[in-house]
């Protein structure tokens, strides 16, 4: 997309969720103000001019929505939940970025019952964030048909091989980073058994069928991340030797990149973004087909933490890739939004 010298970018984003995509969003602001452009953060549809204490870290401008100037020297960038926002400007050029593919709002070749989540998902953030006196409202995702004229920036090869599918045009990657502190922090050089423990850390935000049997054995010790600063998190990885992910998988997902990075084994479902070797780029043996198979699940959860030294260095590439992400995204920024001198 070229960007002029007076280019603005408004990059939309729900007013007080913290949870990956919301993050994301606000690591686009921070990384793009740190290379000369001029990016604004805009929570749909609100005044507030305040970020949520998480995301401070990032110092991002936040405008408010009524001082968005729709003109086509300006950027419009909405995550794929939310291109519904679309409908209210005419002249901003307009993006996508695609943090995952499953809550794309606009999805209609899923069951019913599945739609109806997805869209009972955008009211539930529509009615807790949007003010009672402005314009704007939930008037259905933008038009399948007119998204193919937009830009697309994709943080998975999964949402990327969809996007082909769908036969999107301008189509990019658009991988983010792990948050500051985990690069603050560095990625762990303690590979050994000695700090290291056998409970297993586990997302209970991403619940599974599979998770729910395991969660009743006596044999298992889990520890579930909830309520947690990102500097416990750091730690808990630090002294255990396997994280487990048998969620959705929509998009790459966080936390399995971050126990990664901080010397942990993994084991995942084989499913959606965990199927191909760049989000989850792991050994495939350690994406497990039959994932709801509890036997098979434990057999392979038991033969990693008594041998944990025989496999994390299978890990290295996926960790060294991990460390990269943060120079790769700032190269892929200055590839996808090219300044013009005028």
């Amino acid at each position: 997309m070229e960007i002029f010298q007076d280019t603005e970018i408004y990059i939309f984003c729900p007013e007080k969720s913290v949870s990956g995509g919301p993050d994301a969003l606000h690591q686009l602001c921070y990384y793009l103000t740190q290379n000369g452009y001029s990016a604004n953060m805009v929570y749909f549809f609100s005044d507030n001019l305040k970020c949520p204490e998480r995301f401070e870290k990032y110092n991002p401008k936040v405008i408010s929505f009524k001082d968005v100037v729709d003109d086509k020297k300006n950027i419009i960038i909405a995550p794929e939940a939310g291109t519904w926002v679309f409908r209210n400007y005419k002249k901003l050029r307009k993006s996508v970025w695609w943090l995952s593919y499953n809550n794309f709002d606009g999805l209609t070749g899923f069951s019913k019952a599945l739609h109806s989540k997805i869209k009972n998902f955008i009211k539930f953030f529509l009615n807790l964030f949007l003010s009672k006196d402005n314009k704007y409202k939930y008037d259905g995702a933008y038009p399948d048909k007119l998204l193919k004229g937009v830009c697309h920036f994709c943080g998975s090869k999964y949402a990327y091989s969809k996007l082909i599918e769908r036969r999107y045009e301008n189509v990019e990657m658009l991988v983010e980073p792990l948050s500051l502190e985990y690069i603050k922090a560095g990625m762990s050089k303690d590979l050994t058994t000695q700090n290291r423990s056998d409970k297993i850390p586990y997302n209970p935000a991403k619940p599974s069928r599979i998770m729910e049997m395991l969660l009743k054995r006596d044999d298992l010790e889990f520890v579930p991340i909830k309520n947690m600063e990102i500097s416990e998190i750091i730690e808990l990885f630090r002294n255990t030797k396997l994280y487990i992910d048998f969620g959705e998988f929509p998009g790459p997902e966080r936390l399995p990149k971050e126990s990664v990075y901080n010397g942990t084994c993994l084991i995942v479902g084989k499913r959606n973004a965990a199927e191909n070797d760049f989000d989850v780029a792991i050994p495939d043996k350690f994406k497990i087909v039959d994932y709801e198979n509890e036997e098979l699940v434990v057999e392979n959860i038991k033969e990693v933490l008594a041998n944990y030294d025989k496999y994390i260095d299978e890990f290295e590439y996926f960790r060294n890739k991990i460390d990269n992400l943060e120079n790769n995204f700032i190269n892929s920024i200055c590839k996808v939004f090219v300044k013009i001198s005028e």
